[in-house]
């Protein structure tokens, strides 16, 4: 089980400064602490003019980093006060993936790793029904252009390109990159989600994953034809002679019954 310190967003890495310029930093630093504050408030924390303050304020406004909320105050006009949005807390160190990683950790280590399986095929099954209603063309390359958007609007920057025959899915980003380096079931329970989303007359193959170094998440996606129909594939029910393990396998195999 890891035992390395909290990972923290590509965001959360870099100073607040770097980001966004020391004032604007300071003015998220601010709402942080406190919650919210109006104009006049974080202009004399910074010591800058409120025409000042409003252009920052506009900037990370349209950034998505903070909102305004009209406040009545009682006598006099209402005052915007400023708050940070739930977007900002990429800002800020998280857990996320070492919590993940910890708990992938204890599902491999107990039971001789049948709860890592089970949970493997849950998340393949939540995985396929999410997906299978976004996955409906007729024609293969529009089948995989419906999988890549699908890819690319989770966060996995997903393209396709004709390759021969047939096509390469890419994803140019993986969003569960750390806990794919330390359990790389997880690529090949997913490389199988999208055999059972494109459907029985296709093939995929793995070649190349981030986690393991690769420079994109690779698959090789090609029709069945004639010669390779009596194969099994990643969605095909009958089952393939390995060895027993805890992923299926990095090309073509369905993977302990999946």
């Amino acid at each position: 089980m890891s035992t390395e310190p909290a990972t923290t967003t590509p965001l959360a890495g870099r100073s607040l400064v770097s980001l966004l310029g020391e004032q604007r930093a300071a003015i998220v630093e601010r709402l942080r602490r406190d919650h919210d504050a109006s104009v006049a408030e974080l202009a004399r924390e910074l010591d800058i003019s409120e025409v000042a303050t409003r252009r920052h304020l506009a900037v990370l406004e349209e950034d998505g980093l903070v909102a305004a909320q009209t406040v009545n105050q009682g006598r006099g006009r209402p005052a915007a006060r400023y708050s940070l949005t739930a977007d900002a807390r990429r800002l800020f160190p998280q857990g996320h993936d070492q919590l993940a990683g910890e708990l992938l950790g204890f599902l491999a280590e107990h039971a001789d790793g049948d709860g890592l399986r089970e949970f493997l095929r849950w998340r393949l099954s939540r995985q396929v029904e999410g997906l299978r209603d976004a996955v409906t063309a007729e024609d293969l390359h529009e089948r995989l252009q419906q999988l890549a958007g699908r890819l690319s609007e989770a966060g996995y920057a997903a393209t396709v390109s004709p390759d021969g025959e047939g096509f390469t899915l890419r994803q140019h980003h993986c969003a569960i990159q750390d806990a794919a380096e330390q359990h790389p079931e997880l690529c090949a329970y997913e490389a199988a989600g999208f055999a059972k989303v494109l459907g029985t007359d296709v093939r995929i193959s793995r070649r190349e994953t981030l986690a393991e170094g690769g420079s994109a998440c690779v698959c090789c996606v090609q029709p069945r034809t004639a010669t390779t129909a009596n194969e099994p594939t990643m969605n095909d029910p009958r089952p393939r002679s390995r060895a027993r393990g805890t992923q299926p396998s990095g090309t073509s195999g369905r993977g302990d019954q999946l």
